[in-house]
């Protein structure tokens, strides 16, 4: 066995290991357009809605407070998004998350952002959406 086969054999396995054991939570909401998302170990968010789709890095989380015995949390990252039809660049997502059970969570986030599209172009979008833990 040679040692690109050792090699992808040693990342198949590890990988697998830690997504085995990954926190994994999956929804729908709007960000760009409808569609749905994937969120990795409190750290990577995904989402692939009908007009592009984004892939954030969380950096810095903490708790807010509590809402009628809910934790509320805020999140703070960075990313890069593409359009489907047009534009792409890179975001600074800020965001609360509702902890309205044990494995449902509905999220509200503010994300800053550059369009590298032609001419650079700065903006502002917004999602919405709730997501169930694995």
């Amino acid at each position: 066995m040679n040692r690109t086969m050792l090699a992808a054999v040693a990342m198949a396995v590890a990988t697998s290991s830690s997504v085995a054991h990954a926190k994994i939570e999956v929804g729908f909401g709007y960000d760009q357009g409808l569609g749905v998302m994937l969120q990795l170990n409190d750290q990577i968010n995904g989402f692939v809605g009908n007009d592009g789709m984004t892939v954030d890095y969380l950096f810095a989380r903490g708790n807010a407070t509590q809402v009628e015995n809910m934790p509320l949390n805020w999140y703070v990252g960075g990313g890069a998004f593409v359009g489907w039809d047009d534009g792409y660049g890179v975001r600074v997502p800020f965001g609360l998350e509702l902890h309205m059970t044990q494995r449902w969570n509905a999220y509200v986030q503010v994300a800053p952002e550059l369009d590298f599209d032609g001419k650079d172009k700065f903006g502002v979008d917004g999602a919405i959406g709730i997501r169930y833990t694995f």
